[in-house]
């Protein structure tokens, strides 16, 4: 969970809870009065992100094979990936997104960056930025 109020807080752990799992949050520092949570849970990934998804708070959840990214103004985006976390594209899509383009090269380009989820990638990295909670090491003067 990326970013949850304190409302929307109530509403994951309620969504947690049947899965005995501790809610250990953390400031949003990119949204006021926000939270963020890091944690495992066994579960289906689509059907988490399906739930977390109605409670509109800014989330990435990720398992072995697909990532679920999901931001109110865009909704949610499933992407297949590998083992190294890439984003992996079937040819079947390509092609698709190839053929909807009708040779507009601009078109196909934009139907990719679609597929990669780029703008949601782009909406969340703010918030997947304080995940990695670093301190700046100290400048030599």
């Amino acid at each position: 969970m990326l970013s949850a109020s304190r409302s929307q807080r109530r509403e994951v752990e309620q969504l947690l809870a049947p899965f005995h799992v501790p809610a250990k949050w953390f400031p949003q520092r990119n949204t006021p009065h926000h939270y963020q949570l890091i944690t495992d849970v066994v579960a289906s990934a689509s059907i988490l992100a399906s739930s977390f998804s109605k409670v509109g708070c800014v989330f990435e959840i990720e398992d072995i094979t697909e990532r679920f990214l999901f931001h109110p103004g865009l909704g949610i985006h499933r992407q297949a990936i590998d083992e190294a976390g890439e984003v992996t594209l079937r040819a079947e899509q390509i092609a698709l997104q190839l053929k909807h383009a009708a040779g507009n090269l601009m078109e196909f380009q934009r139907r990719l960056r679609v597929l990669q989820g780029t703008a949601w990638l782009d909406l969340l990295e703010p918030y997947r930025l304080e995940l990695l909670r670093y301190d700046e090491m100290p400048r030599a003067v």
